[in-house]
């Protein structure tokens, strides 16, 4: 018997599931509910190629449609809103939930930053059933990947896409044939991050002033090309920061001798510099302002050894003093 889909989402994952689905002879694609902005896929475009309803929006507006459609299953793919009991309950066989980070550690808002920024070795997607509570339920099946020192929240995301289609695409012939083994959550390992835990405009500022493993690990969790780079201050010249890597080791200026925060401790023939930290490691910048550093440098008119990189909030307040 052909199961009833609904799909709740976005982006590129909800598009390479919806693929999944349409393509399987067991499977009806009854109705998609797709985000007002998407700036990685256009599933209502999707939808109309495929004579599928779709609805755009908030899904808890639709419970009526919901109910007449009579879904067997409905899927959260990269879906923002929480989606609430009324709505859970019409599905006879379920709602599940796909999220990029790895439960129960990862719950909530911005787990691929928080997860660079606290170090982690590895990251990963969960499908989990849904509960009126964001990111419970118990978990269905997991992926994960490496997170190397240099690896950008963009990567990341970008990987995460890549592996929650092929977890989708393999864990969903088990939910249809009822062959599911639910695995409850450990509440108490729980990191739970809210909407308002980052701030993406104050948070993406670099304090040169911090160890250089923590810088490494905030200049990568800002970085999601094209959307979103960290920030610093050259003096007065805020600029963009990406392509970094951290070196414990000392370095011997060819240019310059930077010795304190934020100085530049050296220069390299291809076009990058290194940036001192608090703990006395560097940082090497591959591009400022999506340029090489030293063109970029010398489009200022300074001497490097004159060049101090600072946080913008520290410059801000120097000018109001």
């Amino acid at each position: 018997m052909s199961q009833k889909v609904v799909l709740c989402g976005e982006k590129l994952i909800a598009n390479r599931c919806l693929d999944c689905l349409i393509a399987r002879d067991d499977t009806e694609v009854a109705a998609i509910i797709a985000s007002e902005t998407d700036w990685q896929a256009d599933l209502v475009g999707w939808a109309s190629r495929h004579n599928v309803p779709v609805y755009v929006g908030n899904v808890n507006k639709y419970r009526d449609e919901l109910a007449e459609i009579a879904p067997d299953f409905l899927f959260s793919i990269q879906y923002r809103p929480l989606v609430k009991e009324p709505i859970l309950r019409i599905p006879t066989r379920g709602c599940f939930n796909l999220h990029f980070g790895l439960l129960p550690r990862y719950g909530g808002c911005y787990p691929v930053a928080w997860a660079i920024l606290n170090g982690e070795k590895r990251a990963g997607v969960t499908l989990h059933q849904m509960s009126p509570r964001f990111d419970e339920g118990d978990i269905i099946a997991q992926k994960s990947v490496n997170i190397d020192q240099c690896t950008t929240a963009r990567q990341l995301f970008d990987k995460l896409t890549d592996v929650g289609s092929t977890l989708f695409k393999s864990a969903y012939p088990n939910l249809i044939a009822g062959q599911i083994v639910a695995k409850p959550q450990d509440i108490t390992q729980r990191l739970y991050y809210s909407k308002d835990s980052i701030d993406f405009e104050k948070d993406s500022q670099i304090d040169w002033g911090k160890p250089g493993l923590e810088v490494q690990r905030r200049i990568c969790a800002f970085s999601f090309e094209p959307f979103q780079l960290p920030t610093t201050s050259i003096r007065i010249c805020e600029t963009k920061l990406t392509s970094a890597t951290v070196s414990e080791t000392h370095v011997q200026s060819l240019h310059c001798n930077g010795t304190m925060p934020g100085e530049i401790s050296e220069a390299h023939e291809d076009g990058t510099i290194s940036v001192k930290c608090s703990d006395d490691s560097v940082i090497r910048v591959g591009k400022l302002n999506r340029q090489a550093p030293l063109r970029f440098l010398n489009s200022l008119g300074a001497s490097l050894q004159e060049v101090k990189f600072v946080s913008a909030e520290l410059l801000l307040g120097q000018v109001r003093r």
